[in-house]
């Protein structure tokens, strides 16, 4: 069994560009785009527990922004049960 406790240094800058990019497009209130650079972030970080779990409080943040109860509700359950998935 492996644990994956600190993302490696390619993944973390990929990973840091697609917040970059979040950040950008919530700025500018694109929020198709803001949301695909969330999913981006998701995907390149779910095996490190921070970075996975940074980006579900993110998405929790950005469902409440939108006011959407069926991604708030989602990623609660996410934030309960699914972090300790990313250390293995």
């Amino acid at each position: 069994m492996t644990f994956n406790l600190k993302i490696p240094k390619p993944l973390k800058l990929a990973y840091l560009a697609e917040l970059k990019s979040y950040r950008y497009s919530l700025k500018h209130k694109d929020f198709n785009k803001a949301w695909y650079h969330l999913e981006r972030s998701h995907i390149i970080g779910q095996l490190y527990p921070i970075e996975h779990t940074y980006s579900h409080l993110l998405m929790l943040r950005f469902g409440l922004m939108q006011k959407n109860t069926k991604e708030v509700f989602g990623q609660i359950i996410r934030l309960l049960v699914g972090g300790w998935k990313s250390f293995i």
